[in-house]
């Protein structure tokens, strides 16, 4: 028997023994494999088998081997197209489907499509896309807001970058993000705004409460002092700090969905 007649015996015996032993099934693909690993119809069928069983793990990496090996493999790309389409639909998959990106223009990896999975990938791409405006010599409070949201996913790998805005704000004398209340609950940056507020830190000027502009001029026409302001700026931080044990996910999930007209608008 040739080469490709044994390749087809042993996806014959493998399909023959998938519905009754599955894990029989895969052993004879598995032997297969060993024995011709450049054939892509035993690829195949273990990606087939895998796939329908609904093991996104397995299948998800030998949808990559294949797309590697076999990229001129019109089912690879058939494959893919499936993925593409039911994404751009709207449809929003279940956590047994799976969600390809790109790194490099030839890299292809796979993403288990949840919540936990993508979510971190998102905030990534959106970091990317807001520090390139944030640290601009034109001044943008608000993609420099929006960075110090983001800046709160895998701390405190992002501190020094964090620290940076920082900087750039004490240098700008003033900062205004009304939505800092509503998504920033790390501890560590809390406590640098309100050292901010200091006569150490530089007393700068934060606007970081909804329509504080016009409760700084309400406050300073009925009592001539900002004294009313900084008593709610402080009740605010101190609301703040007890919310540090919530999900940061959840807020940073949050933070997507509310934000979204204003986040895609923000976009460089």
């Amino acid at each position: 028997m040739s080469a490709q007649g044994d390749c087809e015996f042993l996806v014959k015996k493998a399909r023959e023994l998938v519905s009754e032993d599955p894990w029989a099934a895969k052993a004879w693909l598995i032997t297969a494999r060993t024995l011709y690993p450049s054939d892509f119809n035993i690829q195949y069928e273990m990606y087939t088998i895998e796939r329908n069983a609904e093991r996104t793990a397995s299948a998800g990496r030998l949808l990559y081997d294949m797309f590697v090996n076999f990229p001129d493999q019109p089912v690879v790309w058939r494959e893919i197209s499936v993925i593409t389409a039911a994404l751009c639909s709207g449809f929003l998959p279940q956590s047994k489907d799976i969600l390809f990106r790109f790194t490099h223009s030839s890299d292809l990896r796979l993403l288990p499509c949840t919540t936990k999975a993508v979510l971190p990938f998102c905030l990534q791409l959106m970091l990317a896309c807001f520090k390139l405006r944030a640290f601009m010599d034109n001044r943008d409070d608000l993609a420099l807001g929006h960075v110090i949201v983001l800046l709160q996913h895998d701390w405190p790998l992002g501190e020094a970058l964090f620290l940076k805005a920082i900087d750039k704000i004490c240098q700008q004398g003033s900062f205004q993000y009304e939505n800092f209340f509503n998504y920033v609950t790390n501890i560590d940056m809390l406590e640098e705004f309100a050292y901010l507020r200091t006569t150490e830190g530089g007393r700068v000027q934060l606007e970081l409460l909804p329509n504080q502009g016009m409760l700084i001029k309400h406050h300073t026409v009925t009592r001539g002092i900002t004294k009313g302001v900084k008593e709610d700026f402080r009740l605010a931080m101190e609301r703040q700090v007890a919310r540090c044990g919530e999900n940061l996910l959840s807020v940073l999930h949050r933070f997507c969905i509310n934000e979204r007209v204003i986040l895609v608008q923000s976009l460089p």
